[in-house]
């Protein structure tokens, strides 16, 4: 075979060349899907979910929809990705007639990374605080404190001119006024912003600063830190739970979240909604995240195993973190007299505001504090990394093929650090946690269970099971077995059903008793229109090219395209196993042409 053959045959296989980079190991690989998986959503969303929809009752409704359709999605982005060696975008050539879910993804991802810091931030300056030699949530002595503040479990006089033994529904805990007053400065209105929250600015500064650094040389540093943000937190969940178990009245507390089974939740839809949600979110599903992480496998690695234990160990996660938060919640009620069920609320109020309060009550109160916000913050960078590692591979691999930006990748992953932290601003006003929650609250809406259902229809129905089925057999040695062949077969089904009653149950998003004007609506809405447009905008671009004047189909064949593989997609290991065959044969002289034959 001649030279020019053989640069011909390079230039054609060059195409499909996995990534330059792969993890450095598998230990690296499954601690990153670890860090990203478990994040802030198992600390505080699970437990206010479980405690909400009857206890053990949700516990079940979760387990069946994590073994039904989250863990086949998980397994399905990682298995198409580490096929491929594709990105997010570039992925979806599996069905063309689906591409624009790949930027789907990808805004999702983005979306997520820019309000995802935030929350770290406020954590930053939790613990700094938990190192004063007093917490400054625990009195109403503060110059932040107003006369609604109340230190429930004190009878000493706690301001200037009221004196009182219990605190009434018109007061406030020091907790409350401190993330409210001290660490927000929140005003009264979303479109209230009252200049910058200069704590806030500086705060996610460093925390935009961190991401860069962990990030600086994409998987390489990536599955480094992932050591520390995946085994960090259950060291200190594992501390809490022990001091809360041993807590006075900690049985009172589990009993609420656990113990309490109400099966009559079962019969309600909400309760499965909540369940599906809750997977879609803690696995990183529709985030693009596990496309990044998976087409840095080897071509074999057996991912299958790896999905299994990440999908077992988020959902051991969530019930641990409701463990150790409830058992500290119900030593709150004993000390303070205020019923577990008023002091379970979702969202950032449990992790900043009641939690905090129960903490304090115990002895050493600081120490508890300090790991308590190590761990969050540790959660959210496992979380955070690899959101941002997505949108910053997928940057990288647009422009390399544009422009020459060997030598300069740092800077560019710097630069796009830079801009998501200038986006992410308005977050460091005083309308803060109305923006966050508003971002928040949107996007985890429609955008993913509209992208679960059309990823589930495109890879089980369209792609179809059987090239999934050869798709496997080809990376790992064996086909997959009867669990995975009815799980792909029903996924479509089922998480069309949750679309459906997601629609159908529609409830205004509210932040507490606040009520968001209309124009904040409209631009929630924005977002959601953003984040899915590219799916029908695409979908139209490949009908248009298929067909003709009277917008009828040029030829069944030209729109039955869009809807298989493209040439391109194509077994990632070709390239890796074709050059060596070639260069051996070269240096022994022999004849390339029957090695073809």
């Amino acid at each position: 075979m001649s030279s020019e053959d053989l640069n011909s045959i390079k230039n054609e296989t060059s195409k499909l060349k996995a990534p330059e980079k792969n993890w450095g190991n598998p230990i690296e690989f499954l601690m990153t899907c670890i860090g990203f998986s478990v994040g802030l959503g198992n600390v505080w969303r699970f437990p206010f979910l479980c405690f909400k929809n009857g206890g053990s009752a949700f516990v079940i409704a979760f387990a069946i929809m994590l073994f039904t359709i989250g863990l086949p999605l998980f397994f399905l982005e990682i298995t198409i990705a580490q096929y491929s060696k594709f990105g997010p975008i570039n992925v979806w050539k599996v069905v063309p007639i689906f591409r624009g879910l790949g930027i789907v993804s990808l805004l999702v991802a983005t979306f997520i990374s820019i309000y995802y810091n935030v929350l770290i931030c406020w954590s930053v300056i939790y613990l700094i605080s938990s190192f004063l030699p007093k917490l400054p949530w625990t009195d109403c002595n503060f110059e932040w404190n107003d006369e609604k503040c109340c230190v429930p479990s004190k009878t000493d006089v706690l301001n200037s001119t009221l004196q009182i033994g219990f605190c009434s529904k018109d007061t406030e805990s020091p907790a409350k006024q401190y993330f409210n007053n001290y660490v927000l400065s929140l005003s009264d209105d979303i479109g209230n912003f009252t200049g910058v929250n200069w704590k806030l600015a500086v705060s996610l500064l460093a925390c935009w600063l961190l991401v860069f650094l962990s990030l600086s040389k994409g998987v390489q540093s990536l599955g480094k830190v992932s050591y520390i943000t995946a085994i960090f937190p259950y060291i200190m969940i594992i501390a809490l739970i022990i001091r809360g178990v041993t807590l006075e009245g900690a049985m009172k507390g589990i009993k609420y979240y656990i113990l309490n089974i109400n099966t009559e939740k079962l019969k309600n839809l909400e309760t499965w909604t909540d369940a599906a949600s809750q997977v879609y979110f803690i696995l990183g599903i529709a985030q693009g995240g596990l496309y990044t992480l998976g087409r840095y496998n080897n071509f074999n690695y057996n991912h299958q195993k790896t999905s299994i234990f990440i999908a077992i160990l988020d959902g051991i996660t969530g019930l641990l973190a409701g463990l150790a938060i409830f058992s500290v919640l119900g030593y709150m009620s004993t000390r303070t007299g205020i019923e577990v069920a008023d002091l379970a609320v979702g969202g950032p109020g449990l992790s900043f505001i009641v939690y905090p309060e129960a903490l304090s009550l115990m002895p050493f109160p600081w120490i508890w504090c300090i790991f308590f916000f190590l761990m969050m913050i540790t959660i959210g960078f496992g979380s955070i990394l690899s959101l941002t590692e997505c949108v910053l591979d997928s940057i990288t691999e647009a422009l390399k093929t544009k422009i020459n930006i060997h030598g300069k990748e740092t800077l560019y992953r710097f630069g796009i650090c830079m801009i998501f932290y200038i986006v992410a601003f308005p977050m460091a006003t005083h309308s803060s946690l109305y923006i966050q929650n508003l971002i928040d609250s949107y996007l985890s809406g429609y955008p993913f269970v509209l992208f679960a259902f059309l990823e589930a229809f495109g890879l089980c129905w369209i792609y179809g099971i059987g090239n999934i089925k050869k798709d496997l057999k080809l990376m790992l040695g064996v086909e997959p077995n009867y669990y995975w062949i009815v799980c792909f077969a029903i996924v479509p089904v089922i998480t069309f059903g949750i679309f459906i009653i997601t629609i159908i149950s529609n409830t205004e998003v509210t932040l507490n008793n606040y009520h968001y004007p209309g124009w904040a609506h409209a631009i929630g809405w924005i977002i959601v229109v953003i984040v899915l447009c590219p799916v029908p905008i695409f979908f139209a671009i490949s009908i248009k090219n298929s067909v003709g004047k009277h917008g009828l189909p040029k030829n069944w064949k030209s729109l039955k395209l869009h809807f298989q593989p493209s040439e391109d997609w194509k077994p990632a290991n070709e390239c890796i196993e074709v050059f060596p065959m070639i260069k051996l044969n070269t240096e022994n002289g022999k004849d390339n042409e029957a090695f073809y034959a």
